[in-house]
C-alpha cells in the first residue's frame, strides 16, 4: 500500500466524509486521490463520474499541479461533462507539509442556471417594461402640454367670444337708435304731408333695415351663446384630460418605482445564488 493510503490523516477525512455529506446543504460528489489512483468516491444525485476506489487518476492529477497553488482550485464544467453543469474544488492534503493527496468536491449548478436564466428573463422583461413605461410617461407629459395649450386657446376663445357680444351689443345699440331716428322722420313725412311721401318712403325701408339689423344681432347673440356654452364645455372636459393625465403621471411614476424594487430583488436574488449555490 501507498503512503498516501496509509495516512492516518487521509483515513481520518475518507471517514468524515460521509458526516460532512450530511450537513452540507448541497448534494455533494467527493472523491480523494494520490498520485495513482483514487482512494475514494462518493457520487451525488446528479454527478457521476462512473469510478471507483482503486481506477488509475487522470494525468492530470497524477503530479498534483492543480493542488499547489495557495487558493483551492475551482472549475465551472458545462453540461457536456457529466450531463449537468457542475463546479468542482480541489484541495491538497498535506502531512509534513508535503502533498500526499488531493480531495475533490463537487455539485450541480443546474438549478442555479435555471435560476440564472428566471433571472436574466426578468431582467429582460423589466427592461422591456422599463422602456414602453418611459414611452407612455413622454407621450403622458407631451398630452399634458398639449391639453394645457388647449385650454389657454378656449379661454381666449371665450375671451374673444365676449369681445363679439359687446360688438353686437354696439350693433343693438346703432339698430335702435337708427330704428327711432327713421320713426321720427316718418312723423314728419306725415306732418309734411305729399311733399314729404319720397322722404316717407326711406324712412319706413330705414326703420325696415333697423330691424332686419336688430333680429340678425339677436339671432348672433343666441349663436354666440351656445357657442360659448360649448366652449365651456370644453374647458371643462379638458380640465379632466388633464387632471387624468397628471394621475396617469403619477402611475408612471409608481410603476418605475416598482420595476426598480423588482430589478433590485432580482440583483439581490442572483448574488444569493452566487454566494450560497455555489462551493
Amino acid at each position: 500500500m501507498g503512503r498516501a493510503e496509509d495516512s492516518e490523516i487521509v483515513q481520518a477525512i475518507i471517514t468524515a466524509i460521509p458526516y460532512i455529506k450530511e450537513v452540507l446543504r448541497e448534494d455533494t460528489m467527493f472523491n480523494v486521490y494520490d498520485h495513482e489512483k483514487f482512494l475514494y468516491y462518493s457520487p451525488s444525485k446528479e454527478l457521476h463520474l462512473n469510478i471507483k476506489p482503486g481506477d488509475p487518476v487522470p494525468e492530470h492529477h497524477k503530479n498534483f499541479n492543480e493542488l499547489k497553488r495557495e487558493e483551492p482550485t475551482i472549475v465551472k464544467s458545462g453540461p457536456e461533462v457529466l450531463g449537468v453543469p457542475f463546479q468542482s474544488a480541489s484541495f491538497p492534503i498535506k502531512e509534513n507539509g508535503e502533498i500526499i493527496a488531493g480531495i475533490s468536491a463537487g455539485v450541480s449548478t443546474k438549478q442555479m442556471e435555471e435560476f440564472s436564466s428566471i433571472i436574466e428573463s426578468m431582467d429582460s422583461i423589466s427592461e422591456s417594461l422599463v422602456g414602453k413605461v418611459q414611452h407612455i410617461a413622454a407621450h403622458s407629459e407631451q398630452l399634458s402640454a398639449t391639453t394645457e395649450q388647449i385650454s389657454e386657446n378656449t379661454k381666449t376663445a371665450v375671451e374673444q367670444s365676449s369681445n363679439i357680444t359687446e360688438v353686437t351689443g354696439t350693433i343693438k345699440g346703432i339698430s335702435d337708435q337708427t330704428n327711432l331716428l327713421g320713426l321720427n322722420a316718418a312723423i314728419e313725412a306725415a306732418r309734411v304731408g305729399k311733399e314729404g311721401a319720397g322722404f316717407g318712403v326711406v324712412a319706413n325701408e330705414v326703420r325696415k333695415l333697423s330691424n332686419d339689423s336688430k333680429e340678425a344681432t339677436v339671432r348672433i347673440e343666441d349663436t354666440l351663446n351656445e357657442i360659448k356654452q360649448s366652449i365651456s364645455r370644453m374647458e371643462n372636459d379638458f380640465q379632466d384630460i388633464a387632471n387624468s393625465t397628471q394621475e396617469e403621471a403619477k402611475l408612471v411614476t409608481d410603476f418605475m418605482s416598482e420595476i426598480e424594487k423588482l430589478n433590485e430583488t432580482s440583483n439581490n436574488l442572483k448574488k444569493y445564488m452566487e454566494e450560497n449555490i455555489s462551493l
